[in-house]
């Protein structure tokens, strides 16, 4: 039965990805080049799966070739902010797993890009490398690596014992962990191949409560459905329920997190805090019993997928407590596209995603301490935006909410700066108490504000300039620079011990009499020898987001 699964894997992985794959290193006449063709289809569908991208791009993300370190693709899931690296190994017999030896070079390779050095990745590589850098470094980024193979669904001690050995070190101690694997065998791979096979081609069944219906020009109906039905089509169905949206499931989001938190603890309010569901089908069919009653009907949704909604659909999916879940009710509308035009579909689907999302740092428009600095500043020539809308032109007497939140951060010390390295969003969550209430608050002037920011932007400057200057982009050195830029500001700012409470011209004026380099200079070197001498063989990209171990780094470097 192996192989013929294994046959059937072959087929389908080949039709989708290889007319998409660059194949050029491999030789017509190269005796490995059926299982190297095969090998980089399956490293696409481990990026095609777990991102929900096309087949072209996550044939595109295939690195697979000489010298790639172990990554055998790579693709950043602009959707949750998730960079994923996979290895792949098809395995003709369908049995076996991945040698630990591949298993470890791939845990290298990871290692060699988490801390950004690219020395063992190929020169073809670089400009894949350097984006993956680019967004390793981006607070807020989280890390997915895959072993996928046609062969067992688990590892062998060794191999396992390898990858829960770099999950441990990524992670650290921190309860938001910013890297996790998944591990696919020919089950998983069989089975998720088998459900893509025919997208939107699903059928569901669920009672309607309270139900309407419109009936010109295309036939709808709406009212409320419970959250246990909802389960229950995302657990039978997965991504394929969702297939015509134009985002798939967006993982662990702040807003998944407060649908989940809303159903399990308030599931009577479920219906007044979320927008509900839109879901399009080819056909409805509604069960004769009780025809009449509206305050509930069994309906039948053919060729049916939920175009908008996608996240309160996959995110009730994880709800342990099915009793809740019965609970919950859940606005739905649903369109039958019978006797719509041919396109009605795609235009439902657009237009019910045009809507701009409403961000966490969109509410500090209702904090009058915000306006009384734009107000201040002003008064000092000074445009300060804190409104998300049109980017400000960008100049020396410019700036906005994130930069100012990010200078005034690593003012007040490691903690914040910390704060600000994990991601910013966090300073948005409550306004009304830490992080938010230390940095925005009543002793804020908008003098102090700017001139916090002219520190910041000469730290940035110097960091920069610093990069640029060494060759060898590895170890402390470097990635104090990368990684720890935050505690490196937070320490300038404490040994420059500057009164930023000066009208801002004075303050521009003198500016370069504060000798803010040498500050720099001299707790870049510190927080250097404490990494060395403290942290060997730490990854910086997790130490600098340890409060404690940054804690230890910026007291040496302020001492």
């Amino acid at each position: 039965m192996s192989k013929l699964k294994v046959d059937q894997i072959r087929a389908r992985l080949r039709a989708l990805f290889e007319p998409h794959l660059s194949l050029s290193d491999i030789g017509a006449a190269d005796t490995e080049r059926e299982s190297k063709i095969l090998s980089r289809c399956l490293a696409a569908f481990g990026i095609y799966h777990s991102t929900g991208c096309t087949a072209k791009e996550a044939a595109e993300a295939v690195w697979d070739g000489a010298d790639d370190n172990g990554i055998d693709s790579a693709y950043f899931d602009a959707a949750t902010a998730t960079v994923v690296l996979a290895q792949a190994k098809f395995i003709q017999k369908g049995t076996g797993e991945p040698e630990a030896a591949e298993v470890g070079t791939f845990l290298h390779g990871v290692r060699d890009l988490v801390e950004q050095d690219g020395c063992n990745f190929h020169n073809r590589l670089q400009q894949q490398v350097n984006d993956v850098f680019q967004r390793i470094e981006t607070p807020g980024t989280s890390l997915k690596v895959i072993l996928i193979s046609t062969g067992a669904s688990t590892l062998a001690r060794h191999a396992r014992t390898q990858l829960d050995g770099l999950m441990r070190e990524l992670n650290g101690s921190d309860p938001d962990p910013i890297a996790s694997f998944e591990v696919f065998g020919l089950k998983e791979v069989y089975n998720a191949l088998a459900a893509d096979s025919i997208p939107g081609g699903i059928s569901v069944e669920g009672t309607i409560l309270e139900w309407s219906t419109i009936t010109n020009p295309y036939r709808a109906y709406f009212g409320m459905i419970d959250g246990g039905t909802l389960k229950a089509w995302w657990v039978t169905n997965g991504r394929r329920l969702v297939s015509a949206n134009i985002r798939h499931a967006l993982g662990a989001t702040d807003v998944n997190t407060e649908i989940k938190k809303t159903a399990s603890n308030e599931p009577a309010n479920f219906w007044y805090f979320n927008n509900g569901i839109t879901l399009i089908c080819d056909e409805a069919v509604k069960a004769p019993a009780n025809a009449a009653s509206r305050s509930a009907g069994v309906f039948g949704f053919k060729g049916a997928s939920i175009v908008n909604g996608a996240q309160t659909v996959s995110t009730l999916g994880s709800v342990d407590d099915d009793a809740k879940l019965a609970d919950v009710r859940v606005p739905i509308r649903a369109i039958v596209l019978k006797n719509a035009p041919p396109n009605f579909g795609q235009q439902v689907t657009r237009s019910n995603n045009l809507q701009n999302r409403i961000e966490e740092r969109d509410f500090v428009s209702q904090d009058p301490v915000q306006e009384r600095l734009r107000k201040e500043m002003s008064m000092e020539g000074v445009d300060y935006q804190y409104v998300r809308g049109i980017a400000l032109t960008s100049s020396p007497n410019t700036l906005e909410l994130i930069e100012l939140t990010i200078a005034l951060a690593c003012a007040h010390g490691d903690k914040y700066a910390v704060d600000v390295k994990t991601g910013i969003s966090r300073f948005f969550k409550d306004l009304t108490k830490a992080p938010y209430k230390a940095i925005f608050n009543d002793h804020l002037s908008g003098a102090k504000a700017f001139n916090t920011v002219l520190i910041q932007r000469e730290i940035d400057k110097w960091i920069e300039q610093k990069k640029r200057s060494i060759t060898k982009k590895r170890g402390a050195p470097w990635g104090v620079l990368v990684h720890g830029n935050r505690i490196l500001s937070a320490a300038a700012f404490f040994r420059l011990s500057v009164s930023l409470e000066q009208p801002i011209k004075d303050f521009q004026s003198g500016l370069s009499d504060l000798a803010v380099a040498n500050e720099i200079q001299q707790a870049y070197e510190r927080i250097i020898t404490r990494v060395e001498s403290q942290h060997p063989n730490r990854f910086l990209a997790v130490l600098f987001k340890n409060p404690s171990d940054s804690k230890d780094v910026f007291d040496y470097a302020t001492s």
